[in-house]
């Protein structure tokens, strides 16, 4: 009889995973706003069940048993749920106490100053300096070889370089062949120069460091910020079509516009474009260009007809007044 898939074979959580968890877990206690900090963490598992133990650096100050337990709490409570395995012990040693850093100055209100600037990020240049290692290994490694295999191994001369001397030992610098090859070894001189000094990655845009806080960078790709501005401005009514392109000093958009006022549309675009652009936090502002054109189908709207005049009807003698009625 073939047992059931279950009883095949059976899954085994390592304890480096339960040690993970258990971290992790620590870490995300809520302690009033604050977070405690792992220094160390154990990890034993004995069949389904599991023993775990971190120390802890709690923020001060901090009542230690209250907040001890929330992070004992938290941690036991996470690792039964995410390894499935009942956690016979979990222990919070409190290891030190550190003091809140104080809170980093709100920006002047107005605007005072110089805030820093982030640069655009430095490309690696992975596949050039790949390129430029392999050709001048082969150059160094060829002729090395051979000159080896002549004085160690005392074999002849490979042909190749044989004629290589003799060709070079017959044109001087005034031939052709070597002004050519001069002048072609100048451009990749002068192209891997350029690598070397310009950073590069012109698809990215580089963010605005936040105030106070620590040194970090951050970059936003055009294309996000094309499809930011894209779906801001498809929502304005009246716009059925929108195009974006995001430069690295300017953004061009253009709408199509299928319905409503002219004017009214394309102020409500120009508002919404410089309120994305506002939020995106980029270190140099992007200039916005916007014009919209209206679709092949589109009207104007029609003004609200007035109420067109009564037309005059049979002539209607007033009532009589009550004294002429008596009489």
């Amino acid at each position: 009889m073939t047992a059931a898939p279950a009883e095949r074979g059976r899954t085994v959580v390592a304890d480096r995973a339960v040690r993970r968890i258990a971290e992790r877990a620590a870490t995300e206690a809520d302690l009033g706003g604050r977070r405690a900090r792992v220094t160390h963490g154990t990890a034993a598992v004995h069949g389904r069940h599991a023993d775990v133990r971190v120390d802890v650096r709690l923020p001060y100050p901090a009542a230690l048993g209250e907040t001890g337990e929330r992070v004992r709490g938290r941690m036991a409570d996470r690792v039964a749920e995410l390894s499935g395995l009942t956690v016979r012990a979990a222990t919070v040693r409190v290891q030190s106490l550190a003091a809140d850093r104080a809170a980093p100055p709100a920006p002047p209100a107005d605007g005072g100053g110089s805030p820093r600037r982030a640069r655009r990020p430095w490309s690696a240049r992975r596949v050039p300096a790949a390129l430029v290692a392999l050709v001048g290994t082969a150059a160094c490694a060829l002729p090395l070889y051979d000159v080896l295999a002549v004085h160690l191994a005392d074999r002849s001369p490979a042909g190749w370089r044989t004629r290589t001397v003799d060709w070079l030992a017959t044109h001087g610098p005034g031939d052709t062949p070597v002004v050519a090859g001069g002048a072609v070894a100048a451009v990749l001189g002068v192209w891997l120069l350029w690598l070397a000094l310009t950073p590069g990655l012109r698809g990215v845009l580089p963010m605005a460091p936040v105030h106070g806080s620590r040194p970090q960078r951050a970059v936003l790709e055009r294309s996000a910020v094309a499809e930011l501005l894209r779906d801001a401005v498809t929502a304005v009514p009246g716009v059925t079509d929108v195009r974006v392109r995001c430069g690295r000093r300017r953004v061009r958009v253009r709408a199509r516009l299928g319905f409503g006022d002219r004017t009214t549309t394309h102020t409500a675009v120009r508002t919404t474009t410089a309120t994305t652009l506002d939020t995106l936090g980029l270190t140099r502002p992007l200039k916005p260009r916007v014009t919209s054109r209206p679709e092949p189908h589109w009207r104007p709207p029609e003004a609200t007809p007035s109420a067109p005049p009564a037309e005059p009807g049979p002539a209607t003698e007033p009532p009589p007044s009550p004294k002429e009625s008596d009489s």
